[in-house]
């Protein structure tokens, strides 16, 4: 068995082609390095042109290769900044005097490489045969080992991954996924059926969902008691509500549904205390939910008693509009609106799912 090995990729993302890749060269050597390459201007470009939902970091990059393969302990996984090198295939000297320095850096000496392009086979022996002392880093005898040149068993690259990612959500890593999922945010009037919609949708979809927090909120630490209520509650439910985001995004299959958002929190906030929380409003300006939907009770079927429902309603609507947020309204009048609410959002979603299908 050969010593180490090792694969140099983007990986942006991580897909399951590259985890079936790996795993394959994984199996010849004692030691597999799997070198993650970015930089900065090119991943911007590449995240802009993509239909991800927030960009990666390299340490989030990193950490998709980690996760993935953390309980195959002979990969291991290492970073190269490939900033200020021409693009291929311009820049095999100066790349390839990186890779000597990271070598050197972590103490490894290469015995073969793995690749899948036919091209790269002699531009590495070319390149890093001709280092300066590049028997410190490369055995004289380097290999370079071609794995799945026809990608047989995926045939899917990065390209398809960023430009499809609902088309191909099979071949997106567990850990990847969340980068991709679209967050739809149930809002409106009370007592107009949001909970009971986001419900349905999730069940629909089979994914995940976030209850509304502040209601949990003020039965546990208020017992039930909403006049309770104080300005400082309001970050404490928000950043609750947002960590509840996060968790449900990173379950989720393709779509994540939240039961109310941080504008209904801010209309909430100015109705009961009669200002905006801070807090909330970064969390408005900061968190982008992909559909918005709307369920609005009509004001001649609404009981004329609970003043505070109307209130709410105009609260929330300048909100939305303050930030120019996009929403589709849905009627709610009776009980027959939760099915019509719900077969009509299906279509919504499934509409919008198909136009991110290029």
């Amino acid at each position: 068995m050969l010593k180490n090995g090792i694969i140099f990729g983007k990986f942006y993302p991580l897909h399951i082609g590259h985890v079936d890749f790996i795993q394959q060269a994984s199996g010849f050597v004692e030691n597999l390095y799997v070198v993650v390459c970015s930089d900065d201007d090119r991943d911007k470009k590449l995240f802009e042109e993509s239909r991800m939902k927030k960009m990666p970091t390299v340490k989030d990059r990193l950490r998709f290769v980690e996760k993935t393969f953390k309980h195959q302990k002979n990969i291991k996984i290492l970073h190269l900044a490939e900033d200020g090198i021409p693009f291929y295939p311009n820049g095999w000297k100066l790349w390839s005097e990186r890779v000597q320095k990271t070598l050197l850096k972590n103490n490894i000496k290469v015995d073969i490489i793995f690749t899948n392009e036919t091209q790269d086979i002699e531009n590495y022996k070319n390149n890093f045969l001709t280092l300066p002392s590049f028997e410190n880093t490369f055995d004289k005898n380097l290999e370079i080992q071609m794995i799945d040149t026809n990608r047989n068993n995926f045939h899917i690259s990065a390209t398809e991954i960023r430009k499809n990612p609902y088309k191909n959500w099979f071949f997106i890593p567990k850990y990847v996924r969340e980068f991709f999922v679209l967050k739809v945010a149930i809002i409106g009037s009370q007592h107009s059926g949001k909970t009971n919609l986001t419900h349905k949708l999730a069940n629909y979809y089979n994914t995940t969902y976030v209850k509304e927090y502040k209601k949990e909120y003020v039965k546990e630490e208020l017992q039930n008691n909403v006049d309770n209520l104080q300005y400082d509650d309001y970050s404490n439910i928000a950043y609750e509500h947002n960590r509840r985001i996060m968790d449900s995004v990173k379950n989720a299959e393709k779509l994540s549904f939240i039961d109310t958002d941080f504008y209904s929190l801010q209309s909430f906030s100015i109705f009961e205390t009669g200002e905006k929380q801070p807090v909330v409003e970064d969390f408005i300006r900061h968190t982008n939910f992909d559909i918005l939907l709307y369920i609005k009770k009509r004001a001649d079927e609404t009981n004329p008693g609970k003043f505070q429902d109307f209130e709410y309603d105009k609260i929330l609507q300048n909100l939305l509009k303050e930030n120019n947020q996009k929403y589709i309204e849905l009627p709610h009048s009776s009980n027959k609106s939760l099915t019509e609410n719900y077969i009509k959002s299906i279509q919504i979603i499934n509409n919008y799912l198909e136009s991110q299908e290029t």
